[in-house]
């Protein structure tokens, strides 16, 4: 699946493939400037969508370019492997990937919104034209109409959805004292979803106090910064780290001193939920038997039981992407077709418009009436011929042979036309 640049070819990498990697979900500013690095590098078209979950680059032309600017941004020594889609494959992987079906949380809502924003981010860069900007379109309208006609939009679910959901059936959540660090999407959404299940106390913890306090303040919790962040665990009882950081913020003996500072006075475990991306909690850090950690791969494995009951559901939203994937195909076949059906049309108004100049003399004078009723049969007899070659030629659009041969049977080669190899002028 080709435009005037090239191919449409999508690449890129997903936390799944190694939980404990860390995540991604780059700033704006690093996005703008990948985009123009990419453009400058020879991508006339690229799209670059980058959150806690994947990274991927969509683009038109030369692939390897795309290649070397993720693998600089994952590192050299990254143990993510990049995943590379080429024509109908990357449409359907975006489609996919809009819809909400290669999300940890099948049907999880933000990801549209992050679709959206990669666009819009392409667009105020100049990096997205003729191809990328109609597919991405058409992804978020698919998007949409998953969510409306399916249970994906009736149940929607989220990361944050599935990390509140699996406290509440290890250890519910009413009576007890939650802390949220990060008052971003993802600290956002936890607050919301705690709200229903009445906590002892709500804390939310921000870098700046104001931030903390429009998250915090609406639900009726208390606010503070990350300058409380260890006095807060330890009056916790459960904690969602939510916080983008580019590196873990609580360290093994960090962990430690939050457990001693809780004591014997409090019996229960401290259970952290790491969203973080990268993680918030140090990966290698050793966890004092009374602090347990519930990450990524945890809620991994409900999302994949989420996934389960709804397999007919999922089955509906895939036929309804391969629907739009075929669509989508022969639109660009037909987008392919074009010049030749324009070169086709001109060649027979020329004809039309010489027989017509060959007639008139022969004719006598005519009113007004009578030439164009003879202009209009002329007309309609030219549309009636090529109704067939036009069918044909839009369905051998996918078929190189075939247009070419359908070139030289028409003489298309160029726009050019001689009145001898037609002879219909002749005297």
């Amino acid at each position: 699946m080709s435009g005037p640049g090239g191919e449409i070819f999508g690449m890129g990498t997903h936390r799944r493939a190694s939980v404990s990697a860390g995540g991604f979900g780059f700033s704006p500013e690093q996005v703008r400037a990948w985009l123009s690095a990419l453009r400058a590098g020879g991508l006339p078209e690229a799209v670059v969508l980058s959150t806690c979950e994947r990274l991927e680059i969509y683009g038109v032309g030369a692939a390897d370019v795309a290649a070397a600017f993720l693998q600089q941004a994952l590192g050299m020594g990254s143990p993510l492997a990049l995943t590379r889609w080429a024509g109908s494959a990357a449409v359907r992987h975006l489609f996919r990937v809009a819809a909400g079906l290669d999300s940890t949380a099948v049907g999880e809502p933000e990801i549209l919104g992050q679709v959206r924003d990669a666009l819009t981010l392409a667009r105020e860069a100049g990096t997205v034209g003729a191809i990328l900007g109609p597919l991405f379109d058409r992804a978020i309208a698919l998007g949409r109409e998953v969510r409306s006609r399916t249970d994906l939009g009736r149940f929607p679910s989220s990361l944050a959805a599935l990390a509140v959901q699996e406290i509440r059936e290890r250890v519910g959540l009413a009576g007890k004292r939650i802390l949220v660090v990060g008052a971003g999407t993802m600290g956002s959404a936890v607050v919301r979803a705690v709200g229903r299940d009445r906590p002892l106390r709500l804390r939310v913890l921000s870098r700046t106090l104001e931030r903390a306090r429009q998250l915090a303040e609406p639900a009726g919790g208390e606010a503070g910064t990350l300058t409380d962040l260890i006095s807060s665990l330890i009056e916790a009882d459960v904690a969602f780290m939510a916080l983008a950081a580019p590196q873990p913020i609580l360290s093994g003996p960090e962990l430690h001193a939050v457990a001693h500072g809780r004591g014997a006075a409090l019996a229960d475990p401290l259970w952290l939920v790491d969203l973080g991306a990268p993680p918030n909690v140090d990966p290698q850090a050793e966890l004092p038997s009374s602090i347990h950690r519930i990450g990524l791969e945890d809620l991994q494995a409900r999302g994949n039981a989420r996934r389960q009951r709804l397999e007919a559901t999922i089955a509906q939203a895939e036929a309804m992407v391969e629907a739009a994937v075929r669509e989508w195909e022969a639109a660009q076949r037909s987008r392919a077709v074009g010049p030749l059906i324009a070169r086709l049309e001109r060649r027979a108004e020329a004809i039309r418009q010489q027989e017509l100049a060959w007639l008139w003399p022969k004719l006598g004078e005519l009113t007004p009436a009578q030439r164009a009723r003879i202009e209009q049969f002329a007309h309609r007899l030219v549309r009636k011929m090529l109704h067939a070659p036009l069918i044909g030629l839009k369905q051998a659009a996918g078929d190189p042979q075939a247009l070419a041969l359908f070139q030289a049977l028409w003489q298309l080669e160029d726009d050019s036309f001689s009145s001898s190899s037609d002879g219909g002028a002749s005297p």
